[in-house]
């Protein structure tokens, strides 16, 4: 079989729909005929952080900060500048209503990316693992039921195991595979329905080991395309899955490996 080494000619398609990779969870922030929350589901990201900027309140910089956040985990290859950008709309969020949850699970995801781009050591010097928990840890405890956050959580337990190696990860911040899964598990019983959630699951475990995981990988990314979508970002995470989900069948381990890589914003 040929290799499966690039993108999707349907994923394409879809990109071409952004204005240029954990939200949806709702907001609204009222912008003239159009509300921050209306652009961001039709893939405007960078109208939706204008418009939240220009009103400067706590819940449109937080519209402001799932748009750069859905741009950010959406770009492929993965652009720096659009995680820092992300952070730091994410902060401006935090300093407008420091117990909002979902800001805080906004910055945590994007230090992931950065730690994923920079690489172990410089995301080490920088304390990016320890800040992207703390930010999660504060978003549970404003919000102990907010399935995004303690997903997230489950993604950084994965994301650090993978990064630091299993005694490294445990050592130094804690983290755990076992955790992660748990936490993954968790969201999806308190909320079956967001195949967001699935999908970020098998892409994590997919990240790990595909071998060990390979049946629940092919279970979660076959519920994740099972659902109908109501934004560019879900379109596109659904895309993705589905994509993942063709090349596990095929058995193309190579394509299947470097789509993981592409998707989790992993620079080659």
């Amino acid at each position: 079989m040929k290799q499966i080494t690039r993108i999707s000619v349907r994923h394409r398609l879809i990109l071409v729909v952004l204005s240029s990779f954990i939200l949806s969870a709702p907001a609204s922030a009222a912008v003239g005929p159009h509300t921050a929350s209306d652009l961001w589901r039709a893939g405007k990201y960078e109208q939706a952080i204008e418009a939240g900027k220009t009103e400067n309140t706590a819940e449109s910089l937080s519209v402001a900060a799932r748009a750069a956040v859905s741009d950010m985990m959406t770009r492929i290859p993965p652009c720096l500048d659009c995680v820092l950008r992300a952070q730091d709309l994410a902060r401006r969020a935090i300093a407008a209503d420091p117990k909002a949850p979902l800001p805080h699970v906004y910055l945590a995801v994007s230090l992931g990316y950065e730690a994923r781009i920079v690489g172990l050591l410089e995301s080490q010097s920088k304390g990016i693992p320890e800040e992207s928990k703390s930010a999660l840890e504060a978003a549970i405890a404003f919000d102990p039921k907010n399935t995004l956050a303690i997903a997230t959580l489950g993604g950084w337990n994965i994301d650090a195991v993978r990064i630091g190696g299993a005694m490294l990860a445990r050592l130094t911040y804690g983290a755990r595979i076992d955790d992660g899964i748990a936490y993954f598990t968790q969201a999806i019983a308190m909320d079956p329905g967001d195949f967001v959630i699935r999908y970020q699951y098998a892409l994590s475990l997919a990240s790990y080991d595909v071998d060990k995981y390979h049946d629940v990988i092919a279970d979660q990314l076959a519920r994740a395309t099972e659902t109908k979508s109501a934004s560019v970002y879900e379109s596109v995470s659904q895309s993705r899955a589905s994509d993942l989900l063709d090349l596990l069948k095929a058995g193309d381990r190579q394509a299947f490996a470097s789509q993981v890589k592409l998707y989790m914003g992993i620079p080659e």
